[in-house]
């Protein structure tokens, strides 16, 4: 077994698979560690997917299905599609899934645009075709910003493809597949405090960031 294999059959088990609940709008969240709340350290009640369902009230079920370090590549080093919380996923039967995978793809071992956006539309299209036929977002994941000592983003995510590339791709990919697009990069584009470590968000980047979800499920 190699590295990349003890890594997919250990650390992506991790997770809970989260349970929809009869009667109330599920909304399954796929995401990476923005997704699954690494900047408050996964204290669910400081994670955007918890402030969302108090905008969004009783009538509401929003799951978290985010998984630490994945990627949206099939062959990245930590792909989603490999992880046991995928599957789940599909068979869950949630009424609406927002996707929000890339951040991780830019790192310089997974990047591949060509891929990314031949996967993107792929993966997207799976949830789209699911026998329920639930409504579909993807989002464009938010800013990242470089360390003020070193000039470098953190975990070797490339700030370029964040802001130039990705966006792009992600745009197209929601009007080719003529689904709702939710853009995450501009609106946090200017506000580096609301980061841990310019990569992941604090308590108060993830109540912004449910704000700016919540109007597009209401």
């Amino acid at each position: 077994m190699n590295i990349n294999e003890k890594f997919i059959n250990i650390y992506l088990k991790l997770p809970r698979s989260p349970k929809i609940v009869n009667g109330k709008i599920n909304v399954a969240c796929i995401g990476d560690s923005i997704t699954r709340g690494a900047g408050v350290r996964g204290k669910r009640e400081l994670t955007w997917e918890y402030y969302l369902n108090e905008l969004l009230g009783d009538d509401y079920r929003i799951l978290n299905c985010g998984i630490s370090g994945c990627t949206l590549l099939k062959d990245g080093d930590c792909p989603y599609v490999s992880s046991s919380l995928y599957p789940h996923t599909r068979d869950m039967k949630a009424d609406v899934f927002l996707i929000m995978l890339g951040s991780n793809d830019t790192k310089p071992q997974n990047w591949n645009e060509e891929k990314y956006t031949a996967e993107l539309k792929a993966f997207t299209e799976g949830y789209m075709l699911l026998e329920n036929r639930p409504r579909v977002i993807i989002m464009i994941p938010p800013e990242c910003f470089p360390d003020k000592t070193t000039g470098v983003v953190g975990y070797s995510i490339d700030k370029d493809i964040i802001d130039n590339v990705i966006p792009q791709i992600i745009r197209k990919t929601a009007e080719d597949l003529g689904i709702e697009l939710i853009d995450l990069l501009t609106p946090t584009a200017d506000h580096e405090e609301w980061y841990v470590d310019g990569v992941h968000p604090n308590a108060e980047g993830n109540r912004h960031i449910a704000e700016l979800i919540a109007p597009y499920l209401k």
